[in-house]
């Protein structure tokens, strides 16, 4: 069965328009092959329309190119055609991606089960607080955190990891499953009013990577930002 999934990106929303081209180029795949994660489907490829200003020069195409290329080969999810458009707009990208499920074994979002238990994949906030640092940075107000920290999180911001390689293990173990891109809080509590019921989630237990750790006990206000901003592309899943 066929699995489609289509998710826009643009300059000054999801990305500052100043990132590196292949890191947007990236995000912009990563989000869609995220979606195909979380229902269990296997990548097959995908289309692309690129709405850019007149003023995008060849060096950027080039590392956009590159950025897309990297991405598409890690997933085996092929380039299979789109569009390009001149415009007075802010850059956009929109990708419909493509995915394939063995017939009636795509995982939904709607079917936990009393006595599940709740898993995510990687770690939560890490984009969402590595957005906050470079706002705050950007604003005069940089974080005395160690550069090591600071890098990963840019990074995580900057560029999704979309767990493809679960697809298969959900399909044979989840009941109910999506990605993370609207904050951990917010998704989980989609998930489980579908379900029509509640979750007890200890917040200890919510996987931190050291980066967003350090953070928090540098601003333990942060801890709210980690559960609630977007950007995770994690997968959670009920079994």
């Amino acid at each position: 069965q066929l699995v489609v999934t289509t998710d826009a990106v643009v300059a000054g929303v999801h990305f500052f328009a100043d990132d590196p081209a292949d890191t947007i180029a990236q995000k912009a795949l990563g989000v869609n092959l995220s979606d195909l994660a979380a229902k269990g489907a296997d990548p097959l490829g995908f289309v692309l329309s690129l709405i850019m200003p007149k003023e995008t020069s060849e060096a950027w195409l080039a590392g956009f190119a590159s950025g897309l290329q990297a991405m598409s080969a890690a997933a085996a999810c092929p380039l299979l055609g789109g569009d390009t458009v001149i415009s007075k707009s802010p850059m956009t990208l929109s990708i419909t991606a493509f995915g394939s499920v063995p017939a009636g074994q795509m995982v939904r979002r709607d079917g936990a089960q009393a006595g599940d238990r709740l898993f995510v994949t990687g770690t939560i906030g890490d984009a969402a607080i590595g957005l906050k640092a470079r706002l705050d940075s950007r604003g005069g107000s940089p974080w005395p955190l160690a550069e090591d920290h600071l890098g990963f999180l840019d990074q995580r911001y900057l560029v999704p990891r979309p767990r493809f390689a679960i697809a298969s293990v959900l399909r044979s173990h989840a009941h109910a499953a999506m990605d993370i891109s609207d904050g951990f809080v917010g998704d989980l509590s989609k998930m489980i009013a579908l379900a029509g019921m509640g979750a007890d989630i200890r917040l200890d237990d919510v996987p931190h990577s050291v980066a967003a750790r350090a953070a928090i006990r540098l601003r333990p206000e942060l801890v709210e930002t980690a559960l609630t901003g977007g950007d995770d592309y994690e997968v959670l899943a009920a079994v």
